[in-house]
């Protein structure tokens, strides 16, 4: 744990680096989150409110997003805009870390799952825009391509996660143990997919477009957070856009007909194709089964990571058992 001397030390640096750089006097500063080596701050300054995110140095392309909001702000969409440095950069560092600053969006956010019929309606235009505009934008990398969906993967992870089995049970964590089962159980159901990346549809967008990305303000939202911004199979943006925030799906249960609607106000922008929308069940089930948390990653969760792992839980459970049915009332 720092001591006291260490927090008061790195505190002041990254004030010192805001001032420095920004040209920006902070007058208070609040800790909003901490996740995963990432912190993000609000800080009140001489010219309003803005939100600095700190980040480690190995992370790589911070700039990235910068660059892409104000590609999108100039193009019409709601975002988050990024303060650019005196040296005309969106990223600045020191031996310790990075920091962005971006601009503070006044509004509510919502949890998951409790989006009125207007947000969730909106969202699907949203994202049909962004798709669309960036249909040409260059520099975005590649996730989810075809080694992802290989079975050799899925059996790469399930040794690994045998391997943590073992060493839990060894040690008696009886806590751990059935979630590693669990998790397990999830790993040998997916390894039966056959999931064709080649007939997938790949579009560059958000690459994690869910309501927590939002900020909310008379009946209109901006997106904050596209950090994780990527060329994907776009069918896993439509599909998380809806589940993670609608509340027919708060249980882990995907409601076909909310969904279908939901699918079918997006391709008024842009087009799926048929193979898209029956695979999507699939590919959501396989990105949660080998994306999802680590059992052993729980304990030190922040409590707003929580109802999201719980959540994703519940997909899973009940993916296990309804994914074939669900991919088919989705082509009905």
């Amino acid at each position: 744990m720092n001591s006291y001397n260490e927090i008061i030390s790195a505190e002041s640096v990254m004030l010192y680096l805001i001032k420095d750089n920004f040209n920006l006097k902070v007058s208070d500063i609040e800790l909003l989150d901490k996740h995963f080596g990432t912190e993000l701050y609000l800080i009140n300054t001489n010219a309003g409110k803005y939100i600095v995110k700190v980040l480690p140095l190995y992370m790589e392309n911070v700039k990235n997003e910068g660059e892409l909001t104000e590609y999108l702000y100039n193009h019409g969409l709601k975002v988050a805009r990024f303060l650019k440095s005196k040296n005309d950069t969106y990223v600045v560092k020191n031996n310790e870390f990075q920091l962005t600053v971006q601009q503070f969006i006044e509004g509510d956010s919502l949890s998951v799952n409790t989006a009125p019929d207007w947000f969730i309606s909106k969202s699907a235009d949203f994202l049909g825009d962004t798709v669309l505009l960036l249909k040409d934008y260059e520099g975005l990398s590649l996730r989810f391509g075809k080694d992802f969906f290989s079975t050799k993967t899925v059996y790469r992870k399930i040794w690994q996660y045998k391997k943590e089995l073992v060493k839990a049970k060894k040690a008696k964590e009886i806590n751990i143990v059935p979630i590693w089962e669990e998790q397990i159980r999830h790993l040998k159901r997916i390894s039966k997919f056959r999931i064709d990346a080649e007939k997938l549809t790949y579009a560059n967008s958000q690459g994690d477009y869910h309501i927590g990305q939002a900020i909310i303000n008379n009946n209109d939202f901006t997106v904050v957070d596209w950090s994780s911004a990527c060329r994907l199979p776009i069918g896993l943006d439509v599909i998380t856009s809806y589940v993670f925030s609608s509340p027919t799906c708060a249980e882990g249960e995907i409601d076909a007909d909310g969904l279908k609607k939901h699918i079918r106000q997006f391709t008024e922008k842009f087009p799926l194709t048929e193979y898209d929308i029956k695979a999507m069940p699939y590919v959501l089930y396989f990105w949660h089964c080998m994306c999802n948390y680590r059992p052993d990653e729980l304990a030190d969760m922040p409590d707003s990571y929580k109802a999201i792992a719980k959540l994703i839980n519940n997909f899973l459970n009940w993916l296990y058992d309804n994914v074939e049915e669900l991919s088919k009332k989705l082509t009905e």
